[in-house]
């Protein structure tokens, strides 16, 4: 398209075809198009205050920087341009939009464009986009428009009539603005901040939405400004040198979190590796989406006494439960097949019940690594918001609410495998469960089998998983079926691919590696053995199948529910009655809160696993309100026996009166209540949560039991 000046250049045509060289055997340009623009456009005629080798460098080229040092405009890495522009899919004759300018990539897009095609290349800062069009006058692209604009709000003149065919985004971003401006079925590759991890993320139009279709690159640019500039949203935890950020909304108060850092953390295994050299950003991606209260930790580089080791490189993951907080570490177990360092992933958890947060972070790494670390990369799907988004709403797993779009994350499952081993007399080999390992269905029979170790096929697996199990190789392996279990209330809980082979070894002539003892079972066995639910099925659709062997692609599925304990559970919930010259304490719920928004209720909240309901009230009153109470200071008074006909589980509320406390109640938790205010018995607000009105009233009666709901 152009002929590049090279003058007092002598080595630069050399050095342009090293490193497209250099980035064609890597995997990062993947078109003749890429390979061609990298091969033309100068991009040493766009960084002149550099040599002339680290103008072709893999790497990033400064340009301009702010008074404090940080920068504010660069040349980006020619490896990510490259992974960028291939998955832009421009072709001769779009019209492209480049935000965030410079110059050098705004005239690879040219190349890639042609001369039918329009390019707009569009910057914030003037000193920018004078530096742009002066170099790309000299370098011969003087026909590509360059705009100074806030990106935010872009200028009318700019979109062309049915919008673009490709949108670039080359500055780290919040927020998809632009999806009105992409024509339908165009395509816009930006870098998404999601909880402060940013991947860039090629999308394509349809029907109104962006859809991602290409794995997500890790990655880094310089922060958006103007209007879609991202807010830190941090806060720092006193006299801790911790501090925490929160993505969205308005951050929690975080004083509160000072006294869980004056002991030593638990910590929780969860027996999850990674390389030394192994990324694991999509983990702490899916944790962002999955845990709320989610935020991201870090500390003083010169204070390693409060978090030992502190987090490595960036901030940690991290979740925030009222006065406890837990965070994702890594901790050196050994050295790796290939001479790396292994690590194990541990949380460690902080306050007086830290250890149940890190036990809910752990079973979340568990989760992924079950079932999506093995898996395709996750899809990106951004809608349009038809307004501003609530400052608190209800978490919703894998939900990222901007300010223009909502942001939803499906990660793909990949299957466990398992095989159904028969032999000529028609009998199972199964496998009894270790049951003192932290694994699936411990002490229990199953097929053989396991998960899907990260880059392998379902077939690759199984043959792996035998020959480490029993040290066998199974010629006629096929699919049989795909098992989905679900809980008992129908939640997804995992997903195996089961092949059927055929084995005639007798059991104690098998090997076996893993687990306790193998045996060959007959089906009408199998019912009075301690059996794993989704085995059980497999066996029973096999034994009744007419032409049991399926091979077929997709597999038939299997669903099988958990069993359900018929012994009733109930919900504890602990409520404190305080009261003070005849008026007792209420709060007003959050107006978007998911229970009884803008009602009044007490303080309240649920057990947590192994704790006492007085322990439990001590916590949920102090991380409420900010009140401290004694456990010994507190009585008994009445308790509400409740069916809530929205819920299967029954509840039982148990209600405590203080004789003494120490401080002034006040708003800890402003995503839940609004305001604290004492309410006279004898006047009580409206609206108020019913079960409320009626234990007070049943407590000014001196009534300890009171049911409501059950017929």
């Amino acid at each position: 398209m152009t002929t590049p000046p090279t003058a007092g250049f002598a080595g630069a045509t050399a050095l342009r075809h090293q490193l497209a060289d250099r980035l064609a055997a890597a995997g990062h340009v993947r078109t003749p198009a890429v390979d061609h623009a990298l091969r033309t456009v100068p991009r040493h005629a766009f960084a002149p205050e550099v040599p002339l080798p680290a103008a072709y460098a893999n790497d990033i080229v400064a340009t301009l920087h702010s008074d404090d040092g940080r920068i504010t405009s660069s040349i980006s890495a020619p490896w990510l341009q490259a992974d960028m522009l291939e998955a832009a899919r421009i072709r001769p004759g779009h019209r492209v939009l480049e935000i965030g300018s410079g110059g050098y990539n705004a005239a690879l897009i040219a190349e890639l464009a042609g001369p039918t095609g329009h390019v707009t290349t569009l910057d914030i800062d003037p000193a920018v986009t004078e530096r742009a069009t002066r170099f790309l006058t000299q370098a011969g692209y003087d026909h590509i428009r360059v705009a100074t604009a806030d990106a935010e709000h872009l200028p009318t003149d700019v979109v062309p009539d049915g919008g673009f065919d490709a949108i670039v985004v080359t500055v780290d971003t919040w927020d998809l603005p632009w999806i009105h401006a992409l024509a339908e079925g165009g395509r816009l590759v930006a870098p998404l901040r999601l909880h402060q991890y940013t991947w860039a993320i090629g999308f394509t139009k349809r029907d109104g939405a962006l859809h991602s279709d290409e794995p997500l690159i890790v990655c880094g640019f310089v922060a958006m400004q103007g209007d879609g500039a991202c807010s830190a949203n941090r806060r720092t935890i006193p006299g801790a040198g911790v501090h925490l950020s929160w993505e969205d909304g308005v951050p929690p108060d975080v004083d509160h979190l000072a006294p869980a850092f004056t002991r030593e953390p638990s910590v929780t295994r969860t027996r999850i590796t990674v390389g030394g050299q192994e990324p694991f950003d999509a983990l702490l991606l899916y944790l962002a989406g999955a845990l709320p209260g989610f935020c991201r930790l870090a500390v003083d580089p010169d204070d390693h006494a409060v978090l030992n080791p502190p987090p490595q490189h960036r901030p940690a993951a991290a979740i925030v439960r009222g006065t406890s907080l837990a965070r994702l570490a890594t901790e050196r177990i050994g050295d790796g097949d290939d001479g790396t360092s292994l690590y194990e992933l541990v949380v460690h958890g902080y306050g007086s019940h830290g250890h149940l947060v890190a036990q809910d972070m752990a079973e979340q790494v568990r989760h992924w690594q079950r079932n999506h670390r093995g898996a395709l990369c996750p899809r990106i799907t951004a809608h349009p918001t038809a307004g501003p988004t609530p400052v608190a709403t209800a978490h919703q797993p894998h939900v990222f609410d901007k300010k223009h779009t909502r942001i939803t994350v499906d990660w793909p499952i990949v299957p466990g495998t398992a095989a159904l081993l028969t032999d000529d007399q028609g009998r199972y080999l199964l496998h009894l469960r270790s049951a003192n390992k932290p694994i699936w269905r411990p002490g229990h029979w199953a097929l053989l089998g396991g998960n899907t170790e990260k880059g392998e096929t379902c077939d690759e697996s199984i043959v792996r998983e035998l020959d480490e199990e029993i040290g066998l190789a199974i010629s006629d392996l096929t699919g049989f079926v795909t098992l989905d279990t679900r809980d008992a209330d129908g939640t997804f809980h995992n997903r195996v691919r089961v092949y059927h082979g055929t084995l005639n070894t007798p059991a104690h002539e098998i090997e076996l590696h893993e687990g306790i003892q193998v045996r060959w079972t007959r089906i009408d066995e199998i019912a009075e053995m301690t059996m794993d639910p989704g085995a059980a099925a497999v066996l029973h659709a096999h034994h009744t199948a007419q032409h049991p062997v399926s091979g077929q692609d997709p597999l038939p599925v299997l669903e099988v529910l958990e069993p359900r304990d018929r012994r009733s559970r109930s919900i504890i919930g602990a409520h404190l009655v305080l009261i003070r010259d005849g008026a007792v304490l209420l709060g007003k719920r959050h107006p978007s809160s998911a229970f009884a928004p803008s009602t009044w209720h007490l303080p309240a909240g649920h057990r947590e696993d192994t704790e006492s309901a007085v322990t439990c009230m001590v916590r949920e009153t102090e991380e409420e309100t900010g009140l401290r109470i004694p456990e010994d200071d507190l009585a008994f008074v009445h308790v509400l026996d409740l069916l809530d006909p929205d819920s299967p589980i029954p509840r039982i509320q148990l209600f405590f009166a203080p004789s003494r406390w120490e401080g002034e109640p006040v708003v800890r938790e402003p995503e839940h209540c609004t305001e604290w205010r004492w309410w006279p018995l004898d006047a009580l607000p409206e609206p108020i949560v019913d079960y409320t009105r009626i234990a007070l009233e049943a407590i000014s009666r001196g009534t300890f039991y009171v049911s409501m709901g059950w017929t």
